[in-house]
């Protein structure tokens, strides 16, 4: 791919006057802790099934623009080989079309700095226009988008992919040349590609590689801040805390001081750079890696200070154990700070068991999920996904599963067993601000195609069916006076006639 490639709208060399506009918006934008602009809830009810963006937060609890808490299921698309984007893997309209109707409500886009800036100042149209095409094509299949900055290894000249080599400051560190997952802690050349990046060391020309992310930053909100199905960003993938990272692994409170001075500094700068382009999206930090294992907390702030941010998090336990400890620290860092929480990785294999075991402790915890990965793990035919007895057994069995989409209430339990394919579903009446939601609005259950095949039967207590319903998504509103209501489905053979209550 030959990559139109226009100057930065901060252009390289960036000056010092455009990085100052750039934090004078910011300024502006995000002066006190509420967002720029704070999504308003519709006074009306609302009898979309799906989301009405833009999406925001109450608490730790994902909201749309109607106040409706969302319980979202979704997946990871990274590609992580030249030309960098999803297209180019073969993810197109039939993998869209599949995702809608199996139930998945988001996908986490990954965003490659090397095809974003391939060269030192300058942003490339095409790569954009490509990213663009592929949030487009979601956005036809009712599925919102987590533009992700991905990375793994800081980079593919020292670890796996994410940044270019211009960006790649290593001083002289050796590369070992070590494979994940152990080149973080073995690789002095990653530690110190990231030390670089955290200190602002200067890149070719002189401008400060974090600098030169928050052209990236900015180019992606100029470009996506007004797509109606973009969810918000992921700032980075996996961040490493550089070459002192000894402490955040050896300490039972995380490196609250690395969390300040990297994690902190750094998430402020690329959420005002986002910011004085879009002021609407939710902008998501994540811990440092080690924060997955479920051993330590993190200390980091919201994002810039911003009310509209939240913690995008990991659950890579090293045992099952450490699933709800991760669960835990990140329930602790929500109610410490107020921010969203949004689980963006976890699975990683094929174990079925494994993935039931995990998704089973989300539902629990309420936490709504994205999975690792649509290409790696998760499809391995989709013209001839798994059915019948062989579907529970499998990956994408194990994956799929029905769930709350939006609810005109507060969740109190999801709880689904995949041997009966029975799910029950509760809630309260009252929002988690202390609201209810007007009369008629709409309480969303995304029950997939693989799963039941249109065929379902329910029981309901404080809730009406509601006639938007259909063969893959059930609806109700809540009936008039009561405090909450709990939904119960299962298999029927008699087919669901769309339209009727």
């Amino acid at each position: 791919m030959t990559a139109r490639l226009r100057p930065a709208r901060i252009t390289w060399p960036v000056t010092v006057l455009a990085l100052a506009a750039i934090a004078l918006v910011a300024t502006a934008c995000s002066g006190s802790s509420k967002p720029a602009t704070t999504p308003t809830v519709a006074a009306v009810a609302v009898a979309d099934p799906r989301p009405v963006g833009p999406i925001a937060h109450e608490g730790h609890w994902l909201t749309d623009a109607s106040g409706r808490v969302l319980m979202l299921h979704g997946t990871n698309m990274v590609s992580k080989g030249a030309p960098y984007y999803p297209a180019a893997a073969g993810f197109d309209d039939d993998d869209g079309a599949w995702l809608e109707a199996n139930g998945f409500d988001v996908v986490r886009l990954g965003v490659m700095a090397t095809a974003l800036m391939p060269e030192p100042g300058m942003v490339s149209d095409t790569y954009l226009d490509q990213i663009g095409q592929t949030v487009d094509m979601l956005a036809r299949h009712h599925i919102l988008v987590l533009l992700d900055f991905h990375q793994d290894g800081w980079g593919e000249s020292v670890g796996s992919d994410g940044f270019p080599g211009w960006m790649t400051l290593t001083g002289n560190a050796q590369n070992t040349h070590t494979t994940f997952p152990l080149y973080y802690v073995t690789n002095p050349a990653i530690q110190a590609a990231f030390q670089s990046f955290w200190d602002n060391a200067p890149g070719p020309g002189g401008a400060g590689i974090r600098d030169q992310f928050d052209v990236m930053a900015h180019a992606l909100a100029s470009r996506f801040g007004g797509a109606p199905n973009v969810l918000g960003y992921d700032l980075i993938n996996e961040p490493w805390p550089g070459t002192t990272w000894e402490p955040c692994g050896a300490n039972a409170d995380g490196c609250p001081g690395l969390d300040r001075t990297e994690l902190d500094a750094f998430y402020a700068s690329a959420t005002h750079a986002i910011r004085a382009s879009d002021r609407q999206h939710l902008v998501f930090g994540e811990p440092f890696v080690l924060f997955n294992f479920g051993n330590a907390p993190t200390n980091i702030a919201l994002p810039g200070g911003d009310a509209n941010t939240g913690l995008s998090f990991h659950v890579y336990p090293l045992s099952p154990d450490g699933v709800p400890r991760v669960l835990k620290n990140a329930e602790a860092w929500a109610q410490g700070t107020g921010g969203a929480l949004l689980e963006t990785e976890w699975g990683a294999t094929d174990d079925a068991p494994v993935i039931t075991q995990q998704a089973d402790a989300f539902d629990e915890a309420l936490v709504p999920w994205i999975f690792w990965t649509y290409d790696e793990n998760m499809v391995r035919d989709l013209h001839k996904p798994p059915t019948g007895d062989n579907l529970v057994a499998s990956t994408v069995g194990a994956v799929v599963r029905p769930h709350p989409l939006a609810i005109a209430g507060t969740p109190t339990r999801v709880h689904y067993d995949p041997a009966t394919r029975t799910l029950e579903v509760s809630w309260s009446a009252t929002m988690p601000d202390g609201r209810q939601l007007p009369t008629g609005t709409v309480t969303s259950i995304e029950l997939p195609a693989s799963v039941y095949h249109g065929a379902y039967k329910f029981t309901a207590t404080g809730a009406k069916r509601d006639a938007s319903s259909n063969s893959t998504m059930l609806t109700f509103t809540n009936e008039p006076g009561a405090d909450g209501a709990t939904v119960t489905i299962s298999p029927d053979p008699t087919p669901v006639v769309a339209g009727t209550p």
